[in-house]
């Protein structure tokens, strides 16, 4: 079994992050507490800040 390079690992963790976006937008459709909303909303926007910046590491590697 061949180990994954750096580029693989990268990618693995920018698929995570989009399941993760798409479980915190569901959370968005289903919460009902103001407060929850307002900490899910901001749970969202930093996996979205952090799938940014893991799209854009895996283009560079992408690239090399």
């Amino acid at each position: 079994m061949q180990q994954k390079n750096a580029r693989g690992h990268v990618q693995d963790s920018c698929s995570a992050l989009n399941e993760a976006v798409s479980c915190l937008q569901s959370a968005l459709d289903t919460v009902e507490k103001s407060d929850n909303r307002q900490r899910i909303e901001q749970s969202l926007q930093a996996v979205q800040n952090a799938l940014h910046q893991c799209d854009s590491t895996a283009q560079v590697l992408s690239q090399e």
